[in-house]
């Protein structure tokens, strides 16, 4: 993980469970395989926190020093747990297989701890109580570990702990996080609940989160102040928690019985992945085409080759031509286009890398717009990311005046 090889996905999922259940969470570490290093991560964290949660280091290798670094701090011997040997005999015997004698490292622990039950691997985990924190070490494979939190550690911590934090996030689009702000900031500013905006590729995200006795108290809290920031910034919101801008579209066509055409050139296919990749999108998606060529505009398209000779492929005649092909050759109500400089190379003084333009067609007529997106000419994902999101966007606005 130091290394950027592996992506760390327990944390994230372990605070969002920790918040969930009242737990303020006042830091994340990662530390290398290095005993010292691990037990001053482990003395820092207990000097500041009454629960302490670890994921990893608890196989049967030399690297896996987890409850090792534990015994170290807390002054107490590793001892073997019977229990835990025989939980490995019992996982093995499951899969036909004989345990090895490292494979006994995962029965030691610090004097003095509570099992943590593995249902599905053989590293049980540990809860060690030390100068009033609790620690708590699980493995590193997220099925496991979630398991384990699931069933463990979730009834313990909510006997532990004082109230709920709730958080209840509000997506918006077509509005830069500056603009936005100024348009919140009094909320920005508030302590209870806080408003925080969270921005990313032509989007932007404000968190509302706040603490009370329950989780109805805490919704009670976030209530009004979610009810007037959209009220200010209506024309730019989209959808809560989880929604996304592709989600927003899929709703509307699906409550409109409307068909969604695609034709893409500087996206690639982007927009047809994060449509397929919602369950149940063949009621509304018909096809896409990726028409990365001008020959393959005009063959599969129809763009007609004088309009790609005057104008060139990257122009807003052609970002109409070709939404309007993808709606007359699948039949779909609506037609999307995508056709742009994603670069990092191909871009001229007339026309730089990062211009792109978006067209729609649906039966009212077909649109297209120009945007602008040379501030991030030197990051070719972030140029297709940011026109996927706006073309989403676009549809969205079209489909919600319709």
């Amino acid at each position: 993980m130091l290394l950027g090889d592996l992506v760390d996905t327990n944390t994230a999922w372990i605070s969002q469970r920790l918040a969930e259940l009242g737990v303020g969470i006042y830091r994340h570490t990662t530390v290398g395989d290095n005993p010292e290093r691990i037990v001053a991560a482990l003395r820092e964290a207990a000097a500041r926190s009454d629960l302490v949660v670890t994921t990893g280091g608890l196989g049967p290798t030399s690297d896996d020093l987890t409850n090792a670094c534990l015994s170290t701090l807390t002054g107490r011997e590793m001892v073997e747990y019977g229990e835990a040997r025989e939980h490995v005999n019992e996982i093995f015997n499951l899969f036909g297989r004989e345990p090895t004698e490292n494979n006994y490292k995962q029965a030691l622990f610090p004097r003095g701890t509570e099992l943590i039950p593995n249902p599905v691997g053989t590293a049980m985990g540990a809860l060690v109580e030390w100068e009033g924190t609790l620690f708590a070490t699980l493995p590193g494979v997220p099925a496991e570990m979630k398991s384990m939190f699931g069933e463990t550690m979730e009834p313990l911590i909510r006997a532990r702990s004082d109230g709920s934090i709730v958080s209840k996030t509000l997506h918006f689009a077509g509005i830069g996080e500056s603009a936005l702000a100024e348009k919140v900031q009094d909320f920005l500013d508030a302590e209870d609940p806080t408003v925080a905006p969270l921005a990313g590729q032509g989007r932007v995200r404000l968190r509302i989160t706040t603490r009370a006795n329950t989780e109805e108290e805490a919704h009670e809290k976030i209530r009004p102040v979610e009810r007037e920031v959209i009220a200010r910034l209506d024309d730019y919101f989209f959808g809560e928690d989880d929604e996304t801008l592709e989600g927003a579209v899929a709703r509307l066509l699906q409550e409109r019985g409307a068909t969604l055409a695609l034709a893409e050139s500087c996206t690639g296919g982007l927009l047809a992945k994060r449509l397929t990749d919602m369950p149940g999108s063949s009621s509304y998606f018909t096809e896409g085409l990726v028409t990365y060529s001008n020959e393959a505009k005009e063959r599969l398209l129809g763009v007609p080759h004088a309009l790609l000779l005057e104008h060139g492929a990257v122009s807003e005649p052609v970002a109409r031509a070709m939404a309007e092909g993808a709606r007359r050759i699948s039949g779909a109500d609506y037609g999307l286009s995508v056709t742009g400089i994603a670069g990092p190379d191909g871009g001229t003084e007339e026309k730089p890398v990062g211009l792109v333009f978006v067209g729609i067609s649906d039966a009212e007529g077909t649109f297209a717009e120009k945007l602008d997106f040379t501030a991030w000419a030197r990051s070719r994902d972030s140029i297709r990311e940011r026109s996927t999101n706006r073309a989403f966007d676009l549809l969205r606005l079209r489909l919600e005046e319709d």
